[in-house]
Protein backbone atom coordinates (compact mmCIF):
# COMPACT_ATOMS: atom_id res chain seq x y z
CA UNK A 1 0.00 0.00 0.00
CA UNK A 2 1.27 3.22 -1.29
CA UNK A 3 0.45 5.72 1.11
CA UNK A 4 1.31 9.52 0.45
CA UNK A 5 1.42 12.00 3.91
CA UNK A 6 2.14 15.37 2.25
CA UNK A 7 2.59 18.23 5.25
CA UNK A 8 1.25 21.27 3.74
CA UNK A 9 2.57 23.76 6.29
CA UNK A 10 1.82 25.28 9.70
CA UNK A 11 -2.17 25.65 10.80
CA UNK A 12 -1.99 29.36 12.34
CA UNK A 13 0.32 31.67 10.53
CA UNK A 14 4.63 32.12 11.27
CA UNK A 15 3.71 34.43 13.72
CA UNK A 16 1.49 32.79 15.95
CA UNK A 17 3.97 29.90 15.56
CA UNK A 18 6.92 32.27 17.17
CA UNK A 19 4.24 32.72 19.91
CA UNK A 20 3.32 29.41 20.99
CA UNK A 21 7.36 28.31 20.95
CA UNK A 22 7.78 31.36 23.21
CA UNK A 23 4.62 29.98 25.90
CA UNK A 24 6.55 26.60 25.69
CA UNK A 25 10.42 28.41 26.52
CA UNK A 26 8.18 30.94 29.11
CA UNK A 27 6.03 28.27 30.78
CA UNK A 28 9.54 25.70 31.24
CA UNK A 29 11.96 28.74 32.59
CA UNK A 30 9.40 30.14 34.60
CA UNK A 31 8.19 26.82 35.88
CA UNK A 32 10.57 27.00 38.52
CA UNK A 33 9.24 29.68 40.30
CA UNK A 34 5.70 28.71 39.52
CA UNK A 35 3.60 25.44 38.74
CA UNK A 36 0.98 27.40 37.57
CA UNK A 37 3.27 29.09 34.28
CA UNK A 38 3.18 25.42 33.15
CA UNK A 39 -0.64 26.12 31.73
CA UNK A 40 1.36 28.03 28.79
CA UNK A 41 2.75 24.83 27.53
CA UNK A 42 -0.56 23.34 26.18
CA UNK A 43 -1.46 26.42 24.41
CA UNK A 44 2.29 26.67 23.55
CA UNK A 45 2.34 23.50 21.94
CA UNK A 46 -0.92 23.70 20.11
CA UNK A 47 -0.01 27.02 18.83
CA UNK A 48 3.79 25.92 17.71
CA UNK A 49 3.45 22.30 16.28
CA UNK A 50 -0.72 22.21 14.63
CA UNK A 51 -0.26 21.75 11.41
CA UNK A 52 -2.28 20.91 7.96
CA UNK A 53 -1.93 18.07 5.32
CA UNK A 54 -3.38 15.27 2.83
CA UNK A 55 -3.33 11.86 3.24
CA UNK A 56 -3.24 10.42 -0.10
CA UNK A 57 -3.89 6.18 0.36
CA UNK A 58 -2.99 5.33 -4.04
CA UNK A 59 -4.06 1.72 -3.24
CA UNK A 60 -7.54 2.49 -1.83
CA UNK A 61 -7.54 5.75 -4.01
CA UNK A 62 -8.96 7.95 -1.13
CA UNK A 63 -7.63 11.30 0.26
CA UNK A 64 -7.67 12.55 3.62
CA UNK A 65 -7.58 16.73 4.17
CA UNK A 66 -6.45 16.56 7.85
CA UNK A 67 -5.42 18.77 10.58
CA UNK A 68 -3.14 17.85 12.48
CA UNK A 69 -3.34 18.88 16.74
CA UNK A 70 -0.80 19.23 18.33
CA UNK A 71 1.20 17.93 15.64
CA UNK A 72 -0.05 14.12 16.85
CA UNK A 73 -3.93 14.04 16.46
CA UNK A 74 -4.93 13.87 12.81
CA UNK A 75 -8.34 14.92 12.27
CA UNK A 76 -10.34 14.80 8.88
CA UNK A 77 -12.76 12.23 6.77
CA UNK A 78 -11.33 10.02 3.90
CA UNK A 79 -12.84 11.12 0.35
CA UNK A 80 -13.32 8.45 -2.72
CA UNK A 81 -11.16 9.78 -5.72
CA UNK A 82 -14.10 8.88 -7.99
CA UNK A 83 -15.92 12.43 -7.26
CA UNK A 84 -12.88 14.06 -9.03
CA UNK A 85 -12.10 15.01 -12.74
CA UNK A 86 -9.03 16.69 -13.02
CA UNK A 87 -5.41 18.29 -11.48
CA UNK A 88 -4.51 22.16 -11.00
CA UNK A 89 -1.88 23.48 -10.45
CA UNK A 90 -1.63 27.38 -9.16
CA UNK A 91 0.61 29.89 -7.53
CA UNK A 92 -0.90 30.76 -4.17
CA UNK A 93 0.65 33.74 -2.16
CA UNK A 94 -0.78 34.15 1.22
CA UNK A 95 0.26 37.29 3.32
CA UNK A 96 0.50 37.51 7.22
CA UNK A 97 0.41 40.30 9.10
CA UNK A 98 1.52 41.20 12.57
CA UNK A 99 2.62 44.18 14.79
CA UNK A 100 5.63 45.12 16.63
CA UNK A 101 4.64 46.51 20.46
CA UNK A 102 5.32 49.82 19.32
CA UNK A 103 2.30 49.65 16.50
CA UNK A 104 4.27 49.28 13.09
CA UNK A 105 2.81 46.61 10.69
CA UNK A 106 4.99 44.00 9.44
CA UNK A 107 3.80 42.19 6.00
CA UNK A 108 4.94 39.05 4.70
CA UNK A 109 4.20 37.28 2.05
CA UNK A 110 4.51 33.23 1.15
CA UNK A 111 4.45 32.24 -2.10
CA UNK A 112 4.22 28.13 -3.07
CA UNK A 113 2.97 25.89 -6.19
CA UNK A 114 0.07 24.01 -4.96
CA UNK A 115 -1.37 21.15 -6.61
CA UNK A 116 -4.96 20.77 -6.51
CA UNK A 117 -7.46 17.51 -7.43
CA UNK A 118 -10.91 19.26 -8.49
CA UNK A 119 -14.29 17.81 -8.99
CA UNK A 120 -16.36 18.25 -12.49
CA UNK A 121 -17.70 21.76 -11.19
CA UNK A 122 -15.04 22.78 -9.43
CA UNK A 123 -16.80 22.91 -6.18
CA UNK A 124 -14.80 20.89 -4.62
CA UNK A 125 -10.44 21.32 -4.37
CA UNK A 126 -8.30 19.58 -2.19
CA UNK A 127 -4.52 20.61 -2.32
CA UNK A 128 -2.59 17.45 -2.27
CA UNK A 129 0.90 19.13 -1.98
CA UNK A 130 2.97 22.44 -2.27
CA UNK A 131 6.39 22.63 -3.87
CA UNK A 132 9.00 25.47 -4.50
CA UNK A 133 8.75 24.86 -8.26
CA UNK A 134 6.44 24.36 -11.08
CA UNK A 135 8.31 21.67 -12.82
CA UNK A 136 7.86 19.06 -9.21
CA UNK A 137 4.23 20.22 -9.18
CA UNK A 138 3.97 18.91 -13.04
CA UNK A 139 5.95 15.78 -12.24
CA UNK A 140 3.80 14.63 -9.01
CA UNK A 141 0.87 15.45 -10.79
CA UNK A 142 1.56 13.01 -14.30
CA UNK A 143 2.16 10.44 -11.41
CA UNK A 144 -0.67 10.74 -9.49
CA UNK A 145 -2.90 11.09 -12.52
CA UNK A 146 -2.26 7.45 -13.97
CA UNK A 147 -2.61 6.11 -10.38
CA UNK A 148 -5.46 8.43 -9.22
CA UNK A 149 -7.56 9.13 -11.87
CA UNK A 150 -6.69 6.31 -14.78
CA UNK A 151 -10.14 6.07 -16.24
CA UNK A 152 -9.65 10.15 -16.99
CA UNK A 153 -6.10 9.66 -18.41
CA UNK A 154 -7.78 6.89 -21.00
CA UNK A 155 -10.35 8.87 -22.46
CA UNK A 156 -8.06 12.05 -23.14
CA UNK A 157 -5.49 9.34 -24.59
CA UNK A 158 -8.30 8.35 -27.15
Amino acid sequence: MALYNNNLGKFFGPSSSYAGYVFIAVGVFMATYSLLTLTLLLPGIFMAFTYNGTLIDTKRKKLKPYTALFGIIKTGTWIDTDQFTRFNIIKATKSYSSYSRGSVKFNMNVSDIELLLINRNGTKKIVLNKFKNFEDAQKEMEELRSILLPEIEQSENH
